[in-house]
């Protein structure tokens, strides 16, 4: 102890007994003094006696001085005997209070050493809690902290895991128990665990309050646990005991509790932690994975790819891309539902994702369009072997929902140039996968440089198409439909031309399929419809004496996908008074297909208004006969395809002749498309067919030619019977 630690009652006890040298007044020192105090005492008492002594003698002497007379003398040394003792008694009772001050200061220091112990192994408890340890280390520093302070032979600490087991995951003192299990209300532990109270084991007479106590690796007469909790849930325990020499007591007890504390923390903050890794963890994949098929997203395939060409730089390695667009899944998602249609990309994910080597990465852009980077493309044949075995993947169906699907792919192949960016990679793979869409789908092409030229011709066409639409370029070109038992024109079919500034009078097949990939459909299709009314309605007003004719007009599967359309054909009749009954809306089997419910019900509004509806190209599309009676339909158009196969011999109609009488079971009327020869028109007729169109009879003409062509000599007499040398 420093002499700053001296209490100021110490030093001015010091300082009355003598104790003025000592900077550090202690027990021995004490004791030292009362010792010279007695001695002290012991001499001046002899002295007083020999006094007395030489004063008796002096007694009988006649000439002695007055001042040695009896009394006198006798006076002095009783007076000095009597101060001294005084003075001895005095220093005795500042040296009993020394004493005591020193013995209470003793017990003081021990007690503060203690607590300096104590705090030190707190905090070096607390250190490993707070610091990035593992929670095995955590624990295992906490226990032995503890059993030193506490001085305790062994100890373990044990954790909660699910909800009725206790198992021990640190030790000390004791390996064989690391590992072992106790359930929830066994034993010392699972008592103290199950009670969350911490428990004092003083005797052996407390064994007998626990069940199963057997579970305990040695019998003890002295331990302690204590529960593990945190904000009123248990997570564990930590039990000590003693050796045995040693037991333990209350104080005890609350110390190990304040090491409690610390690994509840401890574990609460681990598992805080790992749920916070894990969910960092989840989120990083997420940030960079498909959440749908799990594989990588577009971010993760941009960055692995720029990582690809670096080392392709470096290494004598090649690499390629391979860009994928499921043909027609649009139709599968729409008839069979967007879950079906999740089930069926995750499928497809993992053929891919099997067809691949094991550097190789597959990832989903999004849709129905996945991406691939071949990290050790040897040469082309590699490139496109491994095309191959993707599109070989995909040719057998698919179960789904308890359907069979079959889905095919288009894929564009690209390898980088040198300086080549991982934009202009994908770019090219999507520019040669748009040409293997454009070649018949189901296969792949490379990238040329000329197809690049080809995306930018047709970025530009569809430009020039937006502006079209603003500007009012289209016009509408009709078809006539003849009745093939009479020879006349019983209707038209209109047909849109794109009268393009730069590039001339444009067919459909030049800007109808771009039109419904971008959507513009809806307001071409939607003039068309109007312009198509009108025109019926001022041929009607021009040739009044004439029977009126029947109008034709297409509606695109975009169209039919809206319930406006219900409104735009109401508008249209509304707006130029056409009759509904001459009106036909014609569809193709693949729109009929197309979200199959809903496009009934709009079909059955449709006919509410008094329009016709005919299935156009018949036999091209899924052909399922068995959907015919769930529709409203009225006419069958048959395609060209079938009217090009009589040109073969009467063997070949079959088809033509089985959908002919198959309409009429069905009660609708039938039109021949693409005849061009006066033979296919007998044999249709003999079959039974109603009308048809073709080049035979007329191509599609400006309107004023149209009806020309309808209400001119030209049909006074069968059509047919003048076009032998066409």
């Amino acid at each position: 102890m420093t002499n700053s630690s001296t209490t100021p009652e110490i030093r001015k006890a010091a300082r009355i007994v003598g104790l003025r040298e000592f900077h550090t007044p202690s027990l021995e020192a004490v004791e030292r003094r009362r010792l010279q105090l007695w001695l002290v005492m012991a001499v001046m008492l002899l002295s007083l006696a020999g006094v007395a002594v030489l004063t008796s003698l002096w007694a009988f002497e006649e000439n002695r001085p007055i001042w040695l007379s009896p009394a006198v003398m006798r006076g002095t040394v009783v007076a000095l005997t009597v101060a001294f003792c005084i003075y001895a008694f005095e220093k005795e009772l500042h040296l009993r209070r020394l004493t005591f001050l020193l013995a209470d200061e003793r017990v003081l220091t021990a007690a503060l050493t203690n607590r300096l112990r104590e705090t030190s192994a707190l905090l070096e408890a607390g250190k490993a809690v707070n610091s990035a340890l593992e929670l095995q280390h955590v624990l295992d520093v906490i226990l032995r902290s503890a059993l030193e302070l506490l001085e305790g032979e062994t100890g373990s600490i044990m954790l909660l895991e699910g909800r009725r087991r206790l198992r021990v995951v640190a030790v000390q003192g004791n390996d064989p128990a690391r590992g072992q299990e106790v359930e929830l209300g066994a034993g010392v532990a699972g008592y103290v665990a199950e009670g969350m109270e911490p428990l004092l084991i003083t005797g052996e007479a407390d064994r007998t309050l626990f069940r199963n106590l057997a579970t305990r690796a040695q019998p003890v007469d002295s331990g302690m646990s204590v529960p593990l909790v945190n904000r009123d849930e248990v997570l564990g325990v930590i039990n000590l005991n003693a050796g045995p020499d040693r037991r333990f007591t209350e104080y005890d007890l609350r110390a190990v509790s304040l090491f409690a504390e610390h690994a509840a923390a401890a574990i609460s903050n681990a598992r805080l932690f790992e749920m916070e890794r894990t969910h960092t963890a989840e989120l990083t994949y997420r940030a960079f994975h498909d959440p749908l098929t799990r594989l990588a997203n577009r971010a993760l395939f941009v960055e692995r790819v720029e990582e690809a060409l670096v080392e392709d730089a470096e290494t004598p390695r090649r690499v390629a891309m391979l860009f994928l667009d499921l043909d027609n899944f649009k139709t599968v998602n729409d008839s069979l539902g967007h879950a079906a249609g999740d089930r069926l990309l995750v499928a497809v994910a993992g053929r891919i994702d099997s067809s691949l080597g094991h550097n190789d990465i597959a990832a989903r852009f999004g849709g129905d369009e996945f991406a691939v980077l071949l990290r050790d493309a040897v040469d082309d044949f590699a490139v496109t072997a491994a095309a191959g075995r993707i599109l070989e993947s995909l040719r057998s169906p698919f179960s789904i929902g308890g359907h069979e699907v079959f889905i095919g792919a288009s894929i564009g192949i690209a390898v980088p140039d040198e300086g080549e960016s991982v934009d202009e990679l994908l770019r090219n793979a999507d520019v040669a996968m748009y040409r293997a869409k454009d070649s018949g789908k189901g296969r792949f092409a490379a990238f040329a440089p000329e197809m690049h030229q080809a995306a930018v011709e047709r970025m530009e066409l569809e430009a020039d198409l937006q502006r079209a639409v603003k500007r009012g370029e289209f016009v509408v070109y009709y078809q006539p439909t003849v009745e093939l038992s009479t020879g006349k024109v019983t209707g038209m079919e209109a047909l849109v031309r794109w009268e393009h500034p730069a590039k001339g009078l444009l067919p459909p097949a030049d800007f109808i399929a771009l039109a419904e990939e971008t959507g513009l459909i809806l307001p071409i299709g939607r003039w068309v419809l109007a312009e198509a009314c009108r025109q019926a309605v001022r041929w009607s007003d021009d040739h009044p004496t004439r029977v009126p004719l029947m109008m034709s007009v297409n509606l695109s599967a975009r169209q039919l996908q809206l319930d406006t359309v219900i409104d735009d054909v109401a508008a249209a009749l509304d707006d130029t008074g056409l009759a509904p009954e001459r009106l036909t809306l014609e569809l193709t089997e693949t729109v009929l297909m197309q979200n199959g419910d809903d496009v009934i019900t709009r079909l059955s509004r449709l006919k509410e208004l008094g329009v016709y509806l005919a299935i156009d190209d018949f036999g091209t599309g899924y052909s399922s006969l068995s959907y015919l009676h769930k529709f409203p339909i009225d006419v069958l158009k048959i395609d060209k395809s079938f009217t090009g196969n009589l040109r073969r011999g009467t063997g070949e109609g079959v088809l033509t002749h089985a959908i002919i009488r198959l309409a009429r079971t069905l009660h609708l009327r039938t039109v021949a498309e693409g005849i061009e020869r006066p033979d296919q028109v007998g044999k249709l007729q003999a079959m039974g067919c109603h009308s048809g169109q073709g080049y035979y009879f007329a191509h599609p003409l400006p309107a004023d030619e149209a009806i020309a062509m309808a209400y001119g000599e030209l049909a006074r007499e069968p059509v047919f019977t003048n076009g032998d040398s066409g």
